[in-house]
């Protein structure tokens, strides 16, 4: 004989001896809710971490750039001095100037 959770037993129904309902105490919504908090605490922690990795790529990109900057802006000022000296150079022969041979 089968035990069911009615009293009646009807043919042909196949009846449960288990019932399907969960039950949520006090205890397993601790558990519950203290895992949520943990997530959402894990959720937040990687938020800022990523947030503050880019924040240093970009300061340190910044960096770079504005070294670029000055590098490019003392090759231009080589450039410079280095063309003047060959126009020097080449004003002189034209002038008749005779460089200095003491060296």
């Amino acid at each position: 004989m089968l035990m069911t959770q009615t009293n009646s037993w009807e043919p042909g129904y196949r009846k449960r001896t288990i019932k399907k309902e969960i039950k949520i105490g006090p205890l397993s919504l601790k558990f519950i809710s203290i895992a949520l908090i943990a997530v959402g605490a894990l959720f937040y922690l990687a938020q800022s971490t990523q947030g503050a990795a880019q924040k240093y790529q970009i300061m340190q990109l910044s960096s770079q750039a504005s070294q670029l900057e000055a590098q490019g802006k003392d090759l231009e000022v080589e450039a410079v001095r280095l063309k003047s000296l060959n126009e020097i150079k080449n004003s002189s022969g034209s002038l008749g100037l005779v460089a200095d041979s003491s060296n």
